[in-house]
């Protein structure tokens, strides 16, 4: 019998749900996978070390992004040929992505029409938008909103 697993991150249990619920999606499509790493050549290595001086790079101009950082684990973890390395450098990978959709979750709703994709008014202390409320786990930054008011018939009826 296992123990339970206590999450303590911030937005970590969301993650791993999504992974999990990914992971036997995958595995009911293709069953349980073997394939070689594929990973450590000198070409990789060259990529690596191109990928990690971008992202230094790209956050010295204060212009650094969730994909600088990724790519660069991403392809630390692909010029990684020792076995005990690569698996480390994939858990950093993993835990970048937890970190990114971890930011992507607590951000604001964008406030856009998924049918016009235009501005929908907040500031006006009325009700300008609708829009089905969240599933459960779903963060409220992706669900859709659509306008709402005699200016948007097409709007409004695509959000029916």
């Amino acid at each position: 019998m296992t123990a339970p697993l206590y999450l303590q991150t911030p937005g970590l249990r969301r993650f791993t749900t999504a992974v999990d619920i990914e992971r036997q999606a995958q595995l009911a499509k293709w069953g349980e996978q073997k394939h070689p790493d594929g990973t450590g050549s000198p070409v990789q290595a060259a990529e690596a070390d191109k990928a990690r001086a971008g992202c230094q790079d790209a956050f010295a101009r204060g212009e650094g992004t969730w994909m600088h950082v990724l790519v660069e684990e991403v392809f630390e973890a692909l010029a990684e040929d020792d076995l005990v390395k690569l698996r480390a450098e994939l858990v950093q990978v993993a835990a970048v992505a937890a970190a990114w959709i971890r930011d992507i979750d607590t951000r604001p709703h964008p406030m856009l029409c998924a049918h016009c994709g235009k501005p929908i008014p907040t500031d006006t202390g009325l009700n300008t938008w609708h829009g089905p409320a969240p599933q459960p786990g779903q963060p409220e930054c992706t669900v859709p909103r659509y306008h709402l008011g005699v200016d948007y018939p097409e709007c409004r009826k695509a959000g029916a």
